[in-house]
């Protein structure tokens, strides 16, 4: 009796063995089955680290050299970024991009890497600055523009072939100047995260020469595309060189920018009549994020916090 329970067990089990194996062969037979899926890849004696980082050099080599094809191939067919982006959107970004500014350079600094089997999440640094010939009203010239951000990438690997997915800027101020403006020094402030239609408070600094008047207009713009304008009301700057005005954020649908509009004059007087030359003009922005479960006590993300996160994990390895 004991005999027949045993060899009835190992009938059982030789048929749940073919049973598997069937079922194995026919996923691995599908038209639709992909062993990237399954964790299968291409061999490579470069580690993912080195790869990722690869990456983020042809990112800015192509950027700067206007290769679109290339720099687009980074990018999955998936990628769709924090704005709302699809690949496409972020093709005719690039091209109206190096259109208007063709003389811009860009460079990106690669400040952490972590990677989890077939995902990567990458901290980046980014600056860009040089000429731009967009005209603007009342000065002559071309203007100078330059812009620092710190931002998320999150890459996925397929076939051992990383790409980008999405990205999510944590942190972005540029400024675009013409004329006397390039030479004044000037900045504008806003938090980097609100919640949706959540008051928030925008401060615009600027050191402007005695005999010069600045105007001011500040106000909160959504990030879409094609980009939308806001209506603009000047003041004059007050005496302190302190302009602050309080913005109250979208309803969450999209991310934004606090705007600051400035002229700078010049009065000429002459016979008890005044006359007011416009001779510089600047456009300054700050990234507001709008999220909808935003985080009360969330530090703000910095190159030096992110160095000090990396050397306190290297430290607990130890």
């Amino acid at each position: 009796m004991e005999i027949m329970r045993d060899n009835m067990k190992k009938i059982i089990l030789f048929f749940v063995l073919v049973f598997c194996f069937c079922s194995g062969t026919q996923a691995f037979c599908s038209e639709n089955f992909n062993l990237s899926e399954i964790g299968f890849h291409k061999k490579t004696d470069i580690a993912p680290q080195i790869q990722i980082r690869n990456i983020f050099e042809n990112y800015q080599k192509y950027t700067n050299s206007h290769n679109l094809d290339k720099f687009l191939n980074l990018h999955d067919s998936s990628y769709r970024s924090s704005d709302g982006y699809d690949r496409e959107r972020l093709k005719e970004l690039a091209q109206e991009s190096w259109k208007e500014y063709p003389d811009v350079k860009y460079s990106v600094k690669v400040l952490s890497v972590d990677v989890d089997v077939d995902n990567a999440t990458v901290i980046t640094k980014e600056t860009l600055s040089g000429t731009t010939h967009t005209a603007v009203e009342f000065v002559k010239g071309t203007g100078y523009i330059d812009s620092e951000s710190t931002a998320i990438y999150y890459l996925r690997r397929c076939s051992n072939e990383w790409k980008i997915i999405s990205d999510f800027v944590v942190s972005e101020k540029t400024s675009m100047r013409y004329g006397m403006a390039k030479f004044i020094p000037m900045s504008l402030d806003a938090p980097a995260i609100v919640a949706p239609e959540e008051e928030y408070t925008a401060i615009l600094k600027m050191n402007v020469p005695r005999s010069y008047l600045a105007l001011v207009s500040i106000a909160n713009e959504p990030i879409t595309y094609p980009l939308q304008k806001s209506t603009d009301v000047f003041r004059n700057l007050k005496n302190t060189g302190i302009q602050e005005r309080i913005l109250k954020s979208n309803n969450g649908s999209k991310n934004e920018n606090a705007v600051a509009s400035i002229g700078i004059a010049k009065p000429d007087i002459k016979d008890n009549n005044i006359n007011v030359n416009i001779v510089g003009v600047a456009f300054l922005s700050s990234r507001v994020n709008v999220v909808k479960h935003k985080l009360d006590n969330i530090a703000p993300l910095t190159e030096k916090s992110v160095d000090a996160q990396i050397t306190q994990e290297a430290d607990s390895k130890k």
